[in-house]
């Protein structure tokens, strides 16, 4: 056996073909504590090992994640999501009841692009990573949602897909977590973001609980509360305790194992081949079902499957994300390996419903599809159908020319904004002054009926619109790098 003593103190075993009896014996005693433990915890139906961490040592900066469901072989689509799109908000139980109980009312324009996981439907993540380099993903563990009628609502795959279309840091998520009524099944989040700031999201007892910082000494989240993962972890060397954690060995708990492979990697490792093989190591059941990496520093997003192991990567800066096309998507089980940047296609309604006909629903439970009052057929077309009213015109409350209003000493508008809708796709236009051609804005996000957008002038100056709309007039301030340019209140011309 090979080991090295690392400076927690963990011990090194990469071979293990030999163990001293003392280490057998003390093994044992770690089988049946853990094993007893667990089965103090809460278990849950279905996924029982979702398993998600960040590796971050020297210039590598790795998030990873694994769905372990016993070999049922989850299907999923990977979906290339753009900017400057109009959504509108769901909850759990508008989807799955025949009466739309509980509805959303909530809309945004997505800021940022995204490469998401899903295996419920467009804008339904499982997890994944926007062009700004922000990560989440959900692990199944028992959740109570605050309940504030006050709040806008969305289920939680939909409030995963709003923080990844409108936030770039790890500290915006943990904020969104309070400003929304979120419903769905019992789920807590982890999250990191491109400066390697990582943070788990519970909801315990009808409140947000957040372990970020110091509060998060090892970056990795699985399928117990956090809080409890640490007092496991006590009785491990390296954490205070005297049992030898072996991270290959699986009656040590995958967040002890996980805090020593953190530890092990050396500069000489491949930061993707080591963070595959930490996922492998971190399997429960059998080989993944999903195996997701994503290299922070190189923006590139690397996973494989169960039913079809070869390695795919995506680039994020091959990719497109404006909204001149729709999105994209690709069955995560494609048979291609390497770049499948050329593989994906655009996304249409049928893509899903096939997928949900065919693929989804044989490996969803019966009480699953029954939890609602819905039968497996409208339950797929509630899926598959969600996304019609992003293109409804009647939801554009926003579209059309808003103008300044006009002074005795000028005939001409000060400025005027211009909003315009195709399908979902939203761009928008801003005249300043008489300059006879417009400015195109960027940055463009808007969350029920706030906006805000940035333009540069011919001068080289960037400018920031911060607006409000109520009916037929908007509320806008015009902001410098180091000053405001005022407040301006607009009216709908056409």
């Amino acid at each position: 056996m090979n080991t090295s003593v690392t400076a927690k103190g963990f011990t090194r075993y990469r071979t293990n073909n030999t163990m001293p009896g003392k280490m057998r014996i003390q093994q044992a005693i770690i089988a049946l504590f853990v094993t007893s433990l667990f089965l103090l915890l809460p278990q849950h139906k279905g996924v029982l090992a979702s398993s998600t961490f960040k590796l971050q040592k020297g210039n590598t900066l790795i998030y990873g994640h694994n769905i372990n469901e016993g070999d049922i072989g989850v299907p999923g689509l990977v979906f290339i999501n753009k900017r400057g799109m109009f959504k509108t908000g769901r909850t759990w139980s508008e989807i799955i009841t025949r009466g739309r109980v509980n509805p959303s009312s909530h809309t945004w324009i997505s800021r940022y692009g995204s490469v998401t996981f899903n295996n419920f439907g467009k804008d339904f993540p499982d997890g994944g990573v926007n062009e700004a380099g922000l990560f989440i993903w959900e692990m199944n563990e028992e959740a109570d949602y605050p309940k504030n009628d006050s709040l806008p609502k969305l289920n939680q795959m939909n409030w995963m897909q709003y923080i990844l279309d409108n936030y770039s840091t790890t500290e915006e998520a943990i904020r969104s977590a309070t400003e929304f009524e979120i419903d769905g099944w019992s789920c807590h989040f982890f999250v990191g973001d491109a400066g390697g700031n990582t943070a788990a999201i519970a909801f315990i007892n009808g409140q947000v609980v957040v372990h970020t910082g110091d509060e998060m000494p090892v970056p990795a989240l699985f399928n117990a509360p956090y809080d409890r993962e640490l007092e496991l972890s006590k009785y491990f060397r390296g954490f205070g305790g005297e049992y030898q954690p072996n991270e290959t060995d699986p009656n040590v708990p995958r967040f002890v194992r996980t805090a020593v492979m953190i530890d092990n990697y050396q500069k000489e490792d491949d930061p993707i081949d080591y963070g595959f093989y930490m996922l492998k190591t971190l399997r429960v059941f059998d080989d993944p079902e999903w195996s997701i990496l994503f290299d922070a520093r190189n923006r590139t997003v690397h996973f494989r499957t169960h039913i079809n192991p070869e390695r795919k990567t995506l680039m994020m800066d091959e990719i497109d994300f404006s909204n001149n096309e729709p999105a994209q998507v690709l069955n995560m089980a494609t048979a291609f390996s390497g770049n499948i940047r050329s593989v994906f296609e655009p996304y249409t309604k049928s893509i899903m419903q096939y997928f949900i006909s065919n693929e989804l629903l044989p490996v969803l439970s019966r009480d699953f599809i029954s939890h609602g009052d819905l039968s497996g057929k409208a339950f797929t077309e509630r899926i598959v159908n969600h996304t019609d009213s992003y293109a409804d015109s009647t939801n554009h409350f926003f579209k059309g020319t808003w103008e300044s209003a006009r002074t005795v000493d000028d005939d001409e508008p000060l400025y005027s904004i211009n909003f315009d809708v195709e399908g979902s796709a939203v761009a928008a236009v801003i005249f300043l002054d008489s300059a006879d051609e417009p400015y195109n804005v960027d940055n463009l996000t808007m969350s029920g009926n706030q906006f805000c957008f940035t333009f540069q002038t011919k001068s080289g100056k960037i400018l920031e619109v911060k607006g409000t709309i109520r009916d037929d007039v908007m509320f806008v301030n015009l902001l410098g790098i180091e000053k405001s340019f005022g407040d301006y209140t607009l009216k709908r011309t056409h």
